[in-house]
């Protein structure tokens, strides 16, 4: 018997950053580092940074608070080990789905989003060298072997007259949503 697929997390905004780098004489450079899902950094965000209670938190995810307190305390594992042994941090992959399409510029590390059918320039430096931070989600994702057979998000959902993408539910028609920026009945890209 197969376990039960993930759901996918909502995530307002990705992080700003990308990890940490310990300073001073421990450092171990030769360990692996502890990976931050986003998920995990969102739980922590909204307790820690928003204090938010886990009911809360919970509901802006879109998940139970059982769910939100196990992601929460892995998080905080990961961080103390991650202090007390000296070992880089990366924030990366997981389960969730961004409201909108988001980027980092590779040239200046900025985070951003753009609106449907804007140029996809980075507005701080005008760099067209952009990671799409949605599509990078979907190959850790895919890497890992879930996808499609797995209950997560695989492909887009359009609208037919402003471009705008929302990421596609598997077993929910594209036609049952509504586009966000103008009411049009969304298709399946």
């Amino acid at each position: 018997m197969s376990p039960r697929p993930r759901k996918s997390r909502n995530m307002g905004d990705p992080p700003r950053i990308q990890g940490f780098i310990p300073v001073g004489n421990i450092v171990s450079r030769d360990r692996e580092p502890v990976i931050i899902l986003y998920e995990e950094w969102e739980a922590f965000r909204l307790v820690d940074y928003n204090s938010l209670s886990h009911l809360e938190a919970a509901r802006q995810m879109g998940i139970s608070r059982p769910t939100l307190t196990r992601i929460y305390d892995q998080v905080r594992k990961k961080l103390a080990q991650a202090m007390v042994e000296g070992r880089e941090i990366r924030i990366e992959g997981g389960y969730v789905g961004f409201h909108g399409d988001w980027y980092r510029c590779k040239n200046c590390n900025e985070v951003f989003s753009l609106e449907p059918g804007a140029e996809k320039k980075c507005p701080r430096c005008g760099s067209e060298d952009l990671i799409h931070l949605n599509e990078t989600v979907r190959n850790w994702q895919r890497k890992r072997g879930h996808g499609r057979w797995r209950g997560m998000a695989v492909g887009y959902c359009v609208c037919p007259a402003c471009g705008t993408k929302v990421d596609h539910e598997p077993g929910r028609p594209c036609n049952t949503y509504v586009c966000p920026n103008c009411g049009e009945t969304m298709i399946r890209q």
